[in-house]
């Protein structure tokens, strides 16, 4: 769960990939009249908006812990996260249909297409290294993981963010350069399609994304194999009889809280108690660096302690 530094390079990147491309995409839709070219131009308005909102919940979930927030400020990311789906669902994916449809009841012959072609293939090349960049690091921080699994695994919201942005992103420039294309040789209203396309295409995706940020901001647990990794330390320890349960509540930042209920032997001294659970926390911190805090909900036959 590791790689923060990778996740706030690969948003940076991303940003002034973005902003490049977005004036390109512009201009070339004013010369063009190109309704795919202008979904494509306020798909990446969006995407430079949804950059900004990732590195201002990057640095409101820095601010450390007080009174009133005991927890830290971690879950802050989620909260721009729901913001950056919310605005790719309402700014680029309405625009790109609307604009799809008007165009579809009243098509405009493409014009000057060859600064479509070029735009196209430069912003997928751009596009191609923003998310080369992005997807090294999520690789790297789910090594070994498929790349649905780790999707769905993903608490870091910044790397979950970007990669999908990109991802979408090169599947709606290739829907553009395939329907500017047909809009040319074939029939203008191809061009309307493309837009309709790419707004379903980021529909999906920030439906995606909301859904998986909102599991994350109601307490998602952390995945079954890290949980039966944490229980094999736990019950390696001479005072462990039972691991009755592990739960984990996802704080930002890839942090998480983590509760462990336990059966110890019997007749067990308080202060050895202290000392081996002492021992574990420092050995589950080894394990994985990213937990906050650890809790234990300790029993035995006699005893009840917290």
């Amino acid at each position: 769960m590791s790689g923060h530094n990778g996740s706030i390079k690969a948003v940076i990147f991303a940003l002034a990939s973005n902003l490049l491309i977005t004036v390109i995409k512009f201009v070339v839709s004013a010369i063009t009249h190109s309704a795919g070219m202008m979904a494509e131009a306020i798909h990446s308005v969006a995407d430079c908006g949804n950059q900004v909102f990732l590195l201002i919940g990057n640095k409101r979930s820095a601010k450390k812990a007080n009174e009133q927030h005991p927890f830290g400020y971690g879950k802050e990311e989620y909260f721009w996260g729901i913001l950056v789906a919310v605005l790719l669902f309402f700014v680029g994916a309405a625009f790109s249909i609307y604009e799809g449809v008007h165009k579809l009841f009243q098509p405009t012959e493409l014009q000057n297409i060859s600064w479509s072609f070029v735009v196209l293939i430069v912003s997928i090349l751009i596009e191609g290294k923003s998310f080369h960049v992005a997807y090294s690091a999520f690789k790297k921080a789910h090594h070994g993981t498929g790349i649905y699994t780790a999707l769905k695994q993903s608490t870091d919201t910044n790397l979950l963010v970007i990669l999908l942005e990109d991802s979408a992103a090169l599947f709606g420039l290739t829907i553009v350069l395939i329907s500017t294309a047909l809009g040319w040789f074939v029939h203008p209203a191809f061009d309307a399609i493309g837009s309709i396309l790419v707004g379903i295409l980021l529909i999906t995706v920030s439906l995606f994304m909301i859904n998986e940020l909102r599991m994350l901001i109601v307490g998602e647990n952390i995945p079954r194999v890290l949980r039966d990794t944490f229980q094999r330390i736990v019950l390696a320890n001479e005072v462990v009889h039972k691991v009755n349960y592990i739960s984990a509540m996802m704080m930002g930042k890839s942090k998480f809280i983590l509760v462990i209920g336990v059966d110890i032997e019997n007749e067990v001294s308080s202060s050895s108690i202290e000392v081996q659970f002492d021992a574990i926390r420092k050995e589950l911190n080894r394990e994985n660096p990213d937990i906050y805090s650890i809790y234990f909900d300790i029993k035995d036959l006699e005893r009840d302690l917290t």
